[in-house]
């Protein structure tokens, strides 16, 4: 999977075992999937509420895995 440089960056954490990206606002995330969707990459979000913390919402990239012949 190749990933424009600009967004690689943003993705510097795992999540559920997967290079995942962290965002506060909906809109944020809202962005980076149609940057993600662009680009032709496969992801998954999850939101997670923390009691302290509040919403987060995680765009993670699933790697797809090409068989070889």
């Amino acid at each position: 999977m190749s990933l424009p440089l600009h967004l690689e960056s943003k993705f510097n954490l795992t999540f559920e075992g997967m290079k995942a990206a962290r965002f506060v606002s909906a809109s944020e995330a809202h962005n980076m999937e149609t940057a993600l969707r662009e680009y032709g990459l496969s992801y998954k979000t999850k939101i997670v509420k923390h009691k302290r913390r509040g919403r987060e919402f995680w765009v993670m990239l699933v790697e797809v895995q090409h068989a070889e012949h």
